[in-house]
């Protein structure tokens, strides 16, 4: 530990000069200083070993799988599919874990990863169309939902997750884009996660349009 005698501080590190008054510092023997704020690990390293678990199954599963496609054959390679499948779940976890600290933002970002790899999943096995039948509207009502029920759970205050309130309902309208192009062919789905984002907007409106507008206004420096 270095010490200055002019202003009468310790310094960590390996500087030989002040950084307050550049005068060069002697050295203390045997002098230690505890770390003011306490080490927080992260979510990783503080579940270290269950993580290492979850992996190396899951790069089991997968080997184990390819290995069977291979020793058995068959004219599907249904190893792929479950590569694919490990890889898109580890995807997921990932953003989850990225975003913990934010439940509403974490929220919005699993409906947008989850409904690109379905896409994705579905343009990859020969898109039959159930990603945007199906998941697309289902994962939109239910980020709505979920919003709604975590905001009264946790006592979040509207302010704090309004903007991602009002993504999550934009999302929902976006179902409207593939039927009027008819790339939708099962459309109840659709049109039910379409009415309940319109109805959620407009009740926002309603009953809480002058905090909605405050919030806005501070969020867009208008």
């Amino acid at each position: 530990m270095k010490y200055c005698q002019k202003c009468k501080v310790f310094v960590a590190g390996e500087r030989e000069f002040c950084p307050l008054c550049q005068q060069k510092m002697t050295v203390e023997e045997g002098f230690s200083v505890q770390e003011v704020f306490p080490e927080v690990p992260l979510l990783y390293k503080k579940h270290s070993l269950f993580f290492r678990i979850l992996i190396f199954a899951s790069i089991f599963a997968a080997v184990l799988s390819v290995f069977l496609n291979l020793v058995i054959p068959t004219e599907i390679w249904w190893s792929v599919f479950v590569v694919a499948g490990l890889v898109c779940t580890w995807i997921s976890v990932a953003v989850a874990i990225n975003k913990r600290r934010n439940i509403p933002k974490n929220v919005v970002y699993q409906v947008v990863v989850l409904s690109l790899l379905c896409v994705w999943w579905d343009y990859f096995t020969g898109w039959r169309g159930w990603s945007i039948n199906f998941v697309l509207p289902i994962l939109c009502l239910a980020a709505m939902f979920t919003l709604a029920i975590i905001s009264r759970v946790l006592s979040i205050q509207l302010e704090d997750y309004l903007i991602h309130l009002i993504v999550s309902m934009i999302f929902g309208i976006i179902p409207l884009i593939f039927l009027l192009n008819g790339a939708v062919t099962i459309t109840l789905p659709s049109l039910i996660c379409v009415a309940g984002s319109l109805l959620s907007i407009i009740g926002l409106i309603v009953f809480a349009g002058d905090r909605m507008y405050t919030e806005l206004k501070r969020r867009l420096h208008l």
